[in-house]
């Protein structure tokens, strides 16, 4: 049965490339810039998203090129400026990008909604999230949701703790500034805790978690012929029923993918984050 389902999403996906190349004149030489936020190091953006774009140009009739930036804050900046074509996108962002850009979300992992953590290390005696009051905590960035956002938010509301903010750059870098004791806490989500290398993770502890939102999606910019736009979606879906696909996905680290619009991410505009965003950074 699994066979079919392959074979039709194949045919359909054959049957649209041949759309797209009438109705919109896109050609190989024809590129569409595809950022990533990068929750990790640029380098691993690239290990990890750019066999996966490769996957997708055997399909396409136009070629989709992998970017990034050396942080979320700049990466942020090229998306309020309408830079990339497609993007991979923190879900509270798309709220201003879906407002100053048009940026729509396209796709998104049904299965995989995100929650904030704050990680201490195993053996430094902070055990509990009561235990950093003044004490200087890492994040991403200001605007990362659950990494950042929800978290700030907890600790300033809801726990009634005061802290002090570093920002390190990456999810990558908070979970190695609180490994080597340069934080006493930072702020993470499960998903990308659950990709740091073993003797990263091994040292450290899980002391809170936040609710959960929808995961991360891809965006398209409104610039984008809707043919494309279509072909970029189907080609993910088809990749995704596959067992290459799904092996490559893991990595982002994506379980499943479904397609999705903004109503799906209404609910982020109530959830009190106005006060901790911090405009033009991410």
């Amino acid at each position: 049965m699994q066979w079919l389902v392959h074979r039709f999403r194949r045919r359909t996906l054959t049957t649209l490339l041949f759309v797209v190349l009438f109705s919109t004149g896109a050609t190989a030489e024809t590129v569409y810039r595809l950022g990533v936020v990068p929750q990790f190091s640029p380098g691993d953006i690239h290990r990890i998203w750019g066999p996966l774009v490769a996957q997708l140009n055997t399909q396409l009739p136009f070629r989709l090129q992998l970017h990034t930036a050396a942080d979320i804050a700049a990466f942020e900046d090229k998306c309020e400026s309408g830079n990339y074509d497609f993007a991979y996108v923190n879900p509270y962002h798309l709220l201003t990008l879906h407002a100053q850009q048009g940026y729509q979300p396209i796709l998104s992992d049904p299965d995989s909604a995100i929650y904030g953590i704050l990680v201490s290390k195993k053996g430094s005696g902070i055990d509990q999230v009561k235990q950093l009051t003044n004490q200087e905590l890492a994040f991403p960035a200001p605007n990362a949701l659950g990494a950042s956002l929800l978290i700030r938010r907890d600790l300033q509301e809801k726990l009634k703790i005061p802290f002090q903010s570093q920002y390190v750059h990456s999810h990558s870098s908070v979970y190695l500034n609180v490994a080597l004791g340069l934080a006493k806490a930072g702020g993470g989500v499960q998903k990308t805790l659950a990709r740091q290398p073993a003797h990263i993770r091994e040292h450290l502890q899980v002391i809170y978690r936040t609710e959960t939102v929808p995961s991360h999606p891809l965006v398209v910019h409104p610039r984008v012929d809707a043919q494309v736009t279509l072909a970029v979606q189907n080609a993910f879906l088809a990749l995704a029923a596959t067992d290459i696909g799904q092996a490559l996905l893991k990595k982002v680290p994506i379980k499943t993918l479904a397609p999705v619009s903004f109503d799906d991410y209404r609910s982020l505009q109530q959830l009190g984050l106005d006060a901790y965003y911090e405009d033009g950074r991410e």
